[in-house]
């Protein structure tokens, strides 16, 4: 059997009645509830029960709908963060390698030694800092929890 109900606002519902007055068995007849302002209940099916949700109604012209938003659990919750805290930081690295880049031009046009000792050229220098960014981006790309973990 349908269930008729009315819309009170986006969180709230009012079930018809089974007597209303001198009616018996009023929530058995479809042209009255609905001549009052009642409607079709669609409600949803196949809930999961193991997660957390908020249930909104929307109305139609010819019912009401039942709405099911799951809410994210903790640790869904610590994964988004953790996943924004790297990928933020593998954004930040990615600048400071277009920066090197940049310096790494200049030392193939304008080659010149860093240090006389040990005969390392500016290239070799900012080769080396790009080559451990890169080692940190692969670290930080292996650290980021996916939906099949």
């Amino acid at each position: 059997m349908t269930e008729y109900v009315k819309l009170i606002d986006s969180k709230t519902i009012e079930y018809a009645p089974d007597n209303k007055g001198s009616i018996i068995n009023y929530n058995h007849c479809p042209e009255l509830m609905e001549q009052d302002g009642y409607k079709p209940f669609i409600k949803t099916e196949n809930i999961e029960n193991t997660r957390l949700y908020k249930i909104t109604y929307t109305e139609t012209p010819d019912n009401i709908i039942e709405n099911i938003e799951y809410l994210e659990t903790e640790e869904e919750s610590r994964i988004r963060i953790n996943n924004k805290e790297i990928s933020d930081r593998i954004d930040a690295l990615i600048e400071e390698i277009d920066v090197l880049d940049k310096k790494r031009i200049r030392a193939i046009c304008e080659p010149s030694i860093k240090n006389e000792s040990t005969g390392e050229t500016w290239l070799d220098y900012y080769n080396k800092q790009v080559q451990d960014i890169r080692n940190e981006i692969n670290e930080l790309q292996e650290r980021i929890i996916t939906d099949a973990e």
